[in-house]
């Protein structure tokens, strides 16, 4: 994974973002990752047999793409490229969408005088909002959406006609949600998991568990 020498950095988040999302629905087919930044996230899901389309709007991404996609093996086919989301969505029809949007809104404070950091972490021409109208907008009818956001910011990950289908607090920090069409039972009750221990664990082994494609039954 080609990442900037100095600033931007992927976290944990990026794996709990997608053991969450294949616990929840299994290996999808056809997969968004809106603003992948370094493509962690669709790296991940491409090597387990999805196909993913990650997009983010810093084009200084392309020639690290380019390195990255170069020496990776994966088993779904992988596109990683330049999208404003406040575009609209990239790819519609897909199973599943993961998001690790940027988690600060534009006039929260100041903003990181590194410009990759201050990309990653302020929002600029795309809001949470939107970020989530577009997300729901790729998807298909049984398809899901997973986010994951500062603790403070779950209750703004919403959509008219969607239903929360999945809340985690994950220690004092950051919530994963997921959003679907089809209730699946309906609403559960957020849960509380500490930042380390069996729930991360499993997110972790499942993100980079062998290569194995195991499709979600259509609606």
């Amino acid at each position: 994974m080609v990442q900037p020498r100095r600033g931007f950095r992927y976290g944990s988040e990026a794996f709990w973002l997608v053991g969450f999302a294949i616990e929840g629905g299994g290996i999808p087919r056809l997969a968004v990752d809106l603003g992948t930044g370094s493509g962690i996230a669709a790296l991940l899901l491409g090597r387990l047999g999805a196909a993913v389309e990650g997009v983010d709007v810093r084009r200084e991404w392309l020639s690290l793409w380019a390195h990255t996609l170069d020496g990776s093996q994966v088993g779904g086919r992988v596109q990683l490229h330049v999208h404003d989301v406040s575009d609209g969505p990239p790819a519609t029809g897909v199973d599943l969408v993961v998001c690790n949007p940027p988690f600060f809104p534009e006039d929260a404070g100041p903003r990181s005088e590194d410009a990759w950091k201050g990309a990653a972490r302020t929002e600029s021409s795309a809001t949470l909002e939107r970020f989530v109208e577009v997300g729901m907008a790729c998807l298909a009818p049984h398809g899901r959406a997973c986010w994951v956001v500062p603790r403070e910011r779950w209750e703004e990950v919403v959509f008219e006609g969607a239903v929360q289908t999945r809340v985690v607090h994950v220690g004092r920090r950051r919530t994963l949600v997921e959003l679907g069409y089809t209730s699946k039972g309906g609403y559960g009750e957020a849960i509380e998991v500490p930042d380390r221990g069996d729930v991360v664990d499993r997110w972790y082994a499942l993100a980079t568990a062998a290569p194995e494609v195991r499709y979600p039954e259509g609606p």
